[in-house]
Parts: structure tokens; sequence; C-alpha cells
């Protein structure tokens, strides 16, 4: 299929994405005061290169042939690109009414209304594989075998090891300066970690929910791999753009950062790899260095960081993934895992997802 066929018969599912990219900068942009008309024009074009990136990058599978049905594939099921607009609207619409729920209830705050968002996309997950792709849900990632906890320690170590360097760089060439928080105890310390432990934790399974789960997945059966981590990764920086004082480099380093995890996943095919790096590294980089995550300083912390330098080094209030040194970081290890052929399923993906489709499947 060449790029004008492709255009022609996946046109709602490239306008959909790039309109929504668009309105996520826009958004983003209206928050932070700044000239909206700019960003919606700036998160287009990211939405543009995605899509033609995706496309060059990939040869389409021949089921997304001109002549094959729009909406079904060769098996009958609906192709990846409506379930992903699909999980989208669903998400959308869950959080909406559960947030509406929770405002007349009064169980929720208002100011941890977006605490239901997790929850709400756990819930079009579990539905979306039960009533649309006839799978368990376990197969979005969360396999039952034998080295669950190893894949998931391993990620957490090496996400730990990774802001650590990032962190320890900038200390040792006085870019950034830590003191000791005063009037902290032991028991103030272990209830601070605690709380940054829960809160972390959640936000890091709940975006690898998000950005490498079920859509993510669902893209790679319909644009292969290399599509999907790029439509995933750029999204997953645009989303960032709403996070204070997000910038350029900023939303670089949190697509790399998308595409470092997304192929984390595909290295394993789970979620507890990525998972643990994704929570290493947010939970390091806040409580024990004491530094801004994505733009977000909490005062649960050991130290209270001050004097910092240039800004393109330690991404002045936005924090280290704003600055270079995370680049760096992140690229060595991108490359690492595409070379390293260590990392690899701890069980057999493609027989797991067979037996489930067919356990499913009606007839079978």
């Amino acid at each position: 299929m060449n790029f004008s066929e492709f255009v022609s018969h996946f046109w709602p599912f490239m306008a959909f994405y790039q309109v929504l990219s668009g309105f996520v900068s826009a958004y983003a942009a209206q928050r932070k005061q700044r000239d909206q008309g700019y960003w919606f024009m700036l998160g287009l074009v990211f939405g543009v290169f995605a899509v033609a990136a995706g496309f060059i990058v990939n040869r389409l599978p021949d089921e997304f042939a001109p002549g094959n049905n729009l909406l079904l594939d060769r098996d009958h099921y609906i192709r990846s690109g409506w379930r992903v607009i699909m999980f989208l609207l669903a998400v959308l619409t869950v959080y909406y009414l559960s947030a509406i729920l929770a405002r007349l209830t009064g169980i929720v705050p208002p100011q941890s209304f977006f605490f239901l968002f997790y929850i709400d996309v756990l819930i079009v997950t579990i539905l979306m594989l039960r009533f649309v792709d006839h799978r368990v849900f376990a197969s979005v990632g969360f396999p039952y075998h034998g080295k669950i906890a190893k894949e998931f320690l391993l990620g957490f170590l090496i996400g730990a090891i990774m802001i650590g360097v990032v962190g320890a760089v900038e200390m040792s060439i006085g870019a950034i300066r830590l003191h000791v928080r005063p009037g902290q105890g032991v028991a103030l310390l272990v209830r601070n970690f605690g709380l940054s432990f829960l809160f972390f934790g959640y936000f890091a399974l709940g975006e690898e929910l998000v950005f490498r789960g079920y859509p993510f997945q669902a893209l790679i059966e319909g644009i292969g791999a290399v599509g999907a981590t790029i439509l995933m990764s750029v999204f997953f920086g645009l989303v960032h753009l709403m996070n204070p004082d997000a910038g350029l480099i900023s939303t670089m380093n949190t697509m790399l950062a998308g595409a470092w995890l997304s192929i984390a996943y595909l290295k394993t095919r789970t979620l507890y790899f990525p998972f643990g790096m994704h929570f290493a590294w947010n939970l390091v980089q806040s409580f024990f260095l004491s530094l801004p995550v994505s733009g977000l300083l909490t005062n649960r912390t050991i130290f209270i960081p001050t004097d910092f330098g240039p800004e393109w080094l330690t991404g002045g209030r936005y924090g280290p993934e704003a600055g270079v040194g995370t680049t760096i970081v992140i690229v060595i290890a991108i490359v690492y895992f595409l070379v390293d052929n260590r990392i690899r399923p701890a069980y057999d993906y493609a027989a797991s997802k067979m037996h489930v489709q067919k356990e499913q499947t009606p007839g079978s």
C-alpha cells in the first residue's frame, strides 16, 4: 500500500490522532497562559510527523490492503485504529461520569479527581479486553510467570541507576546543591517515603496502562512495533506539556522516555519491566534526590535543592527531565536495549495470545 492509499483508507484515525495532539497542546498552552494557536499548530505538526514516520519506517501488513474491510480485519475483529479510538472515547466518557458521581456524593474532593482517571483507565481496559478483544486482563501485560519479581526489580534498579547518574553528575559539578530538610525525624521520613512510594507507584502504573497498555498494544497489531512506538511516544510527550514549566526540551525528552519505556515492553512483552523503571525514576528523583518530577515538586523529600545551575543542564523548575543529562542517559538506554538480546520474554508470548484468543473465540 502506498501513502496515498493509506491516507484514503485510514484518514479518520489519522485525523483523530492529529486533532487530539493539537488540542492536548492547546489545552496545555491555555493552562500556562501561552499562545494557544501556536501550540495547537505545534501539536498538529507532531501528530503529522508521528503518523508519517510510522508509515515510512513500517511496511503496513497485508490486512490493510485497500480491498479489505475498513472496519474488520481478516479474522473479523475490529481493526486496531478503531479500537484505540473506542478506548480513548470510553476513558473520557467514564472519567466524566465518575467525576460527576464523585462531585455529587462528595466521596472524592474536587482537587483529587485526577486520581480517578487511572482507575477509569483500568476499568475501560478490562471492558475492552473482555467484550471487544475477547481476551483476559493478564494478556495486556500482566502474565503469570515465574520471573515477575525479577523483571520488576531489574527495571526498578535500571531506572534508579539512570536518574541517580543524572543527579550525581549535576551535584558533582555544583549545578545543584542539596540541604537536609530541617525538623525531620525517623517517623516523618518513613511517613513521607510511604506516601511517595504509593503516589509515584500509582501514577507510574497508571501511565504504563495508558501509554504501554491497551492502546499501544492495539497499535502494534495494526501498524507494527516501530510505528506504534513513534505514535505513542509523541503523544506521551504532548500530554506532559500540561505539566508546570514544560517546554520544548522537556517535551522531546519525554518523547524519548516514551520510546525507552515502549522498547522495555517490547523486550519482555510485559508491563512489569517498564513499570519498574518508570516507578524508580520518579521515586528516586523526588524523594531521594528531592528534585522536581516533570515540573512537580513536593515537600515530602529528604533534602531541599538550591543553587540550580544552567537550565539546559538541570532543567530548572521542571526538573532533570528538561535537561540534556536526561537526554544523554535515555538515548544510551535506548541504544543498549536495542542491541542487547539478553532481555527477552520470560514466557511464550505468541502461544499465550493464541491460546487466549482460541479459548475466547465463539465456536472454538
